[in-house]
């Protein structure tokens, strides 16, 4: 069963356009809508318009001025049912995000895009499925 726009929303935030140019294709191909922020304020009024889907929101933590940690509680308090994958650099500490309930993936620099996907397909559970 492929996965829907109305059953899902990737919203990707970018260091730069590599990250860009290496996942927008692999999710569109994989069946999700992407749409792209780069700031706190609109990837939570995005949750926060959607409350009621399940979003699975894509965090590049080296985003610059991205106020993070605090992005997390704010996705949680404006769409409970956001799901957050993590991609991080190699020096960025675990206690950042550790117990965070909205997290369910992690990736760290450098990744393949076959992580990359398995790593969001997992995420995304029960909104997307697998042959």
């Amino acid at each position: 069963m492929p996965v829907t726009v109305e059953d899902s929303a990737i919203l990707v935030m970018d260091r730069g356009n590599e990250d860009v140019k290496l996942i927008t294709p692999l999710l569109e191909k994989a069946g999700f809508h992407v749409s792209r922020s780069a700031n706190n304020a609109d990837v939570v009024d995005f949750c926060r318009a959607i409350h009621d889907a399940a979003t699975l929101v894509i965090i590049d933590t080296a985003t610059p001025g991205l106020q993070f940690p605090a992005l997390l509680d704010q996705l949680q308090a404006a769409n409970s049912s956001a799901r957050v994958v993590l991609i991080t650099n190699v020096d960025e500490p675990e206690k950042l995000w550790a117990g965070k309930r909205n997290v369910r993936g992690h990736l760290t620099r450098p990744y393949r895009r076959a992580q990359f996907l398995g790593c969001v397909l997992e995420a995304a559970k029960p909104l997307a499925f697998t042959a």
